[in-house]
């Protein structure tokens, strides 16, 4: 007898679950940094590498753990995923000295980059029907985006009263119950595929993305001169270009490259990359004035940035009935007007500006993202064929960490020879310029041609 289908509010719930861990871990590893220093006796070098050998192999990863999820089967991709997770929490738990620490986040890096593709690919699947699929993104975006931004002053109390080895301890049991959910709600997606992996294609994809990512990352410290940072340049170029070559002579390949005839996946995959650049760019340069230049310790930080993130879970919500109804293009432009306005808006407040002043601004941006991020997700998933959801959604998360790397990389450099207030106001108005450029390429997109099906569905659940 087979087993029917699980409900999926709880493949929902499921999928959410493995994603929180995974940004409340982020997050939160940026409050333990400190104490991670005093611990484990290591410079600010090794310090930078907890947080980037973590972006490092979730950046390079992403296409094939993609690829993988739709020929395998995004629900085992998934779990596995959470197992490496998880194991790998436990390695930094234990972790003796800062390298050890350091290959434990890249491992965790790996975990992630298995299961972020694969959740997307399995709510495409819990909900084939695009109005309900648009709503159960945006409540997917609200969970994971308060969840992940609760990290600061979570982190922050767990490290106070058990030190920073708590905040990946916490990972074991929920990565284990994780686990068990996507097994037991999560439904089963068949592999779409039987023949080979292009395994030259993907290393040469994956050393061009690992190349790229970490010539943003060192190039604050080393300058765009240094000769590893042109030859990590030319090993980008030359990886993603082999990797390009291999995919059209390949008869099966991994990433089919026609997805980026479709205009809505290509203008929303480039979007999304310079969407990230200014986004997460920008909170970058937001945690360094409120704490460096307005005083706040790393808990009244994690607060105001609560402001951000209370509004994108409370605003993601509504965006999921708005792109069932209205199609994505329309939210994704407005949503992108919204943050270039609270961009403006924050570069031209100086930094002792009273929060009375700085909250509408906070508030605005998560709303602009509230309503970008989901919607892009959304539009994705609906310009690929159901069997290719994974690689779609790996395309598309690729681009928001390339971004992010490029975003944090560019910013960090504006510190250098000026005062770090000056910094982030140029900083803000270069986000500014990157949500107006991610606009002009989000309208390329095509309108729907109709909402006839949508208009007969109500909005209220």
């Amino acid at each position: 007898m087979r087993r029917p289908h699980p409900d999926p509010r709880l493949t929902l719930i499921a999928s959410s679950f493995g994603l929180g861990m995974a940004l409340l871990d982020v997050t939160a590893g940026n409050v333990a940094l400190p104490s991670i220093r005093a611990t484990l006796h290591t410079d600010a070098a090794g310090l930078s590498w907890v947080v980037d050998g973590y972006t490092l192999p979730f950046a390079s990863f992403l296409l094939l753990a993609g690829g993988l999820g739709d020929r395998l089967g995004a629900r085992r991709l998934f779990t596995a995923g959470l197992v490496v997770f998880t194991a790998a929490s436990a390695m930094c738990v234990a972790a003796p000295d800062i390298r050890w620490l350091i290959a434990a986040r890249v491992l965790q890096g790996t975990g992630a980059a298995l299961f972020m593709p694969a959740s997307l690919s399995i709510l495409g699947r819990a909900y084939p029907e695009p109005v309900e699929r648009a709503r159960a993104i945006g409540i997917w975006s609200s969970l994971t985006a308060v969840t992940g931004a609760s990290g600061p002053v979570v982190g922050g109390a767990l490290i106070h009263a058990f030190g920073w080895r708590s905040i990946f301890l916490i990972n074991v049991p929920i990565g284990v119950v994780g686990v068990l959910l996507a097994l037991r709600f999560v439904q089963h997606s068949p592999a779409s595929a039987t023949r080979g992996f292009d395994l030259t294609a993907q290393a040469a994809g994956a050393l061009g993305l690992a190349a790229l990512t970490w010539a943003l990352i060192e190039r604050s410290a080393r300058g765009w001169s240094s000769p590893l940072i042109v030859l990590a340049l030319v090993c980008a170029v030359g990886g993603i270009a082999a990797f390009v070559a291999l995919e059209r002579r390949s008869a099966d390949p991994m990433l089919p490259l026609h997805l980026f005839r479709d205009r809505t996946f290509a203008t929303t995959s480039a979007a999304a990359l310079v969407y990230a650049a200014g986004f997460f760019g920008g909170l970058f340069v937001l945690s360094i004035e409120f704490q460096d230049i307005q005083g706040h310790g790393p808990a009244a930080a994690g607060l105001l940035f609560g402001i951000v993130s209370v509004f994108f879970g409370a605003t993601s919500i509504v965006t999921g009935r708005l792109a069932g109804r209205y199609g994505t293009r329309a939210p994704i432009v407005g949503g992108l007007a919204v943050l270039v306005a609270s961009a403006v808006g924050l570069a031209e407040l100086p930094g002792s500006a009273p929060l009375l002043m700085q909250g509408p601004l906070l508030a605005l941006t998560g709303l602009g993202a509230a309503l970008v991020a989901p919607s892009m997700n959304a539009a994705i998933l609906a310009s690929v064929p159901a069997s290719l959801a994974g690689i779609g959604g790996a395309v598309l998360n690729t681009s928001r960490q390339v971004g992010t790397a490029l975003g944090i990389a560019v910013f960090a450099s504006s510190f250098h020879g000026r005062p770090a207030a000056e910094a982030v106001r140029l900083s803000l108005g270069c986000a500014a310029l990157l949500y107006l450029c991610a606009l002009a390429l989000a309208s390329r997109a095509p309108a729907p041609a109709s909402q006839t099906i949508c208009d007969a569905i109500p909005l209220a659940d």
